[in-house]
């Protein structure tokens, strides 16, 4: 065979390979590529479902208060004077009628000398009057005035010392410490607040409108330093304060450690009630222009619905209105939803 005919069959071969790779690239090329839009309007837009169900869901609500130690009261001062010592700070335990603080005597608090110089004149003369009792000199009934003077005299003195000196009216903690040494208190004016730490009481200003969701004994939880610290409400009163128009609940805390301490404001989760609901994931509701609204799966098309949330958790809301038990909810993937698109439900 010679080399022009052997060059002209190779050349008629590539010729038909070449032509059979066009037609298979033409082939691929006519094969028309389908869009997203495609794809969802032939198999539906991809999303999650829930079936909305009755559960039984706790009214959780917040309400903010200031905390006071159990059984608190104020040590006043008796005396307008310059406080001369005082002897606790914050946080010192004490006792009934332990001294607290002492005031200066001035020309105006010479009470208890005069008071004290009388005892001792007392007690010389009523001395005397024993020794002549003793001899026969002198009646019982003049022996029993002279010891019933003496007696109120010492009552006298008793109470001027007591204008003084401030004392602790009860047992327990330092919370509060109003003055300093030097400054001069008015009468009836607070000193110190003295409390019983081992409880303390959270005391919550209720309006009218949320007076009736607490209940005696209904738990509260404080989120205090990453620890969650459980009390009971003990006291729900059936008026309001005159004065602010609020109903001032009780919740009361055990306060091992001392972690609640007068006069901090926090903020108390109350489990106010219990309800049976029909109810969906917080996921599955937007809200948007002032309306509340869920997309569920009807006949495999995507149905938007305004519904009426009510009590909510962490994780799940009531609906009051708006959807039926057992209707499948959407909780992703509704951005991307229009009403009527045919929907693809991912397991």
């Amino acid at each position: 065979m010679t080399l022009s005919l052997k060059y002209t069959i190779s050349l008629a071969a590539l010729s038909l390979i070449l032509a059979a790779c066009s037609s298979q690239d033409k082939k691929q090329t006519d094969k028309k590529v389908q869009t997203m839009e495609e794809i969802h309007a032939e198999k539906g837009k991809p999303t999650h479902v829930v079936l909305a169900s009755k559960m039984n869901l706790a009214d959780i609500r917040q309400f903010s208060g200031s905390v006071e130690g159990i059984q608190q009261t104020h040590a006043e001062a008796k005396m307008s004077d310059p406080i001369k010592t005082i002897k606790v700070s914050i946080g010192s335990s004490v006792q009934k009628d332990q001294v607290l603080a002492e005031f200066f005597y001035t020309g105006d608090n010479t009470a208890y000398q005069q008071a004290e110089e009388q005892v001792k004149l007392l007690e010389s003369s009523t001395q005397r009057l024993r020794e002549v009792y003793a001899k026969g000199g002198l009646s019982q009934q003049d022996l029993d005035e002279a010891e019933t003077q003496l007696r109120i005299a010492k009552l006298s003195m008793e109470t001027a010392r007591r204008k003084t000196i401030v004392l602790s009216p009860a047992s327990g903690v330092v919370t509060e410490v109003r003055f300093k040494e030097g400054e001069v208190p008015s009468i009836g004016a607070t000193l110190f607040t003295i409390a019983k730490l081992d409880q303390v009481i959270l005391k919550l200003p209720i309006t009218s409108q949320d007076i009736g969701l607490f209940k005696k004994g209904a738990t509260a939880t404080v989120h205090l330093n990453g620890e969650d610290l459980k009390g009971k409400v003990s006291m729900v009163p059936l008026a309001a304060d005159a004065s602010t128009r609020f109903f001032p609940v009780e919740i009361t805390f055990n306060n091992k450690g001392h972690k609640l301490l007068p006069g901090m404001f926090i903020t108390a989760e109350v489990n106010a009630r219990s309800i049976d609901a029909v109810a969906v994931p917080n996921d599955a509701i937007i809200y948007k222009n002032g309306l509340n609204t869920v997309w569920i799966v009807q006949n495999g098309k995507a149905v938007r619905k305004i519904v009426t949330p009510g009590v909510s958790n962490q994780n799940y809301t009531q609906i009051v209105s708006g959807i039926a038990p057992s209707d499948s909810v959407m909780f992703d993937g509704m951005s991307k939803m229009n009403e009527g698109d045919k929907v693809l439900i991912v397991d």
